[in-house]
């Protein structure tokens, strides 16, 4: 299992120190973008996003926490990124399928107030799913959901899904070994990992 760090809650500014002070905690780093209307927060900004891309090498973890994801997509394409998830909350499942590209593994995300049945024609197409387990856009927050009882759920529901499973909210040191034989590919972190 991959730790993906959620630099929304590094120290924004000092970003790059922060990050770089715990590079050897993480895989890849988990950067949240918004627009305060899917969710009350803009997250981090596109130029950071765009800065982190063109000059690091660190495999890029993007989620698209707003309610046009078309709109953005025009911006990244000249990007670096490993993977880019947007809402079934914000897309048709035809909007999902036009989106997908060679350039990075697009992936599905489900909010805790949507019912995952929601999900089933959209893991057809998607190469990754984000399971939420806190309201977007803040970092620190106490899981509403529990990550791994969030996990145990899509998987007696999707028990053949095939696409890389990511959990997101709340995800605490002694939670990853579970996860992880849950079958979970890649956990977000970000309090565990910037609060020390």
């Amino acid at each position: 299992m991959k730790i993906s760090a959620s630099i929304l809650a590094a120290n924004q500014k000092e970003i790059y120190k922060d990050i770089l002070k715990h590079n050897k905690e993480f895989d890849m780093l988990h950067i949240d973008i918004g627009d305060n209307i899917f969710c009350p927060t803009y997250g981090i900004p596109y130029d950071l996003l765009y800065e982190i891309s063109t000059t690091t090498d660190y495999k890029l973890d993007v989620h698209l926490m707003i309610e046009d994801p078309n709109s953005f997509f025009t911006n990244i394409f000249e990007l670096e990124l490993f993977n880019v998830t947007v809402h079934c909350e914000s897309v048709t499942l035809n909007e999902f399928i036009n989106l997908k590209n060679d350039n990075f593994m697009l992936g599905i995300g489900v909010l805790i107030s949507t019912p995952l049945t929601v999900l089933e024609d959209y893991l057809h197409e998607a190469e990754s799913i984000l399971l939420l387990c806190v309201k977007p856009g803040f970092s620190n927050q106490n899981p509403i959901l529990s990550p791994i009882d969030r996990v145990k759920e899509f998987v007696s529901i999707y028990p053949d899904y095939k696409g890389k499973i990511s959990v997101d909210g709340g995800v605490q040191e002694h939670m990853l070994e579970e996860l992880a034989l849950l079958g979970v590919d890649v956990a977000v972190q970000g309090g565990a990992i910037f609060a020390n």
